[in-house]
């Protein structure tokens, strides 16, 4: 006698949705999270420069969510691998610079400290 599924629990989407947080870039290549903010918040940090990282559980929820913070701050960008070092996120950026800077975002494996 074949048993009946059970239904998957619902799952919560604010507790899955993406934080943005200000960022600075520590050794190794690293991304330190500092306060959390909102887009609006991120957009300016990044028309000034300075860096940001989504974080959160779902990786292509977050890298979509840095794209548009970088495409809204900054027009044309860029998605690149993590390449800082060991430590490091993927990111957008600008292309073609300046500003500087980066909007990071986390991965399965790979985050923010």
């Amino acid at each position: 006698m074949a048993g009946k599924k059970k239904p998957s629990p619902a799952k919560s989407t604010a507790a899955s949705a993406p934080s943005i947080h200000a960022a600075t870039r520590g050794g190794g290549g690293s991304v330190r999270k500092g306060k959390s903010i909102t887009q609006a918040e991120a957009e300016d940090r990044r028309k000034n420069g300075l860096d940001v990282v989504v974080c959160g559980p779902n990786l292509t929820a977050n890298r979509s969510l840095a794209g548009r913070i970088e495409r809204n701050a900054n027009g044309k960008v860029k998605r690149c691998p993590p390449q800082a070092g060991p430590r490091s996120l993927p990111h957008w950026q600008p292309d073609p610079r300046p500003p500087e800077g980066h909007t990071f975002y986390e991965t399965d494996k790979r985050k923010a400290t």
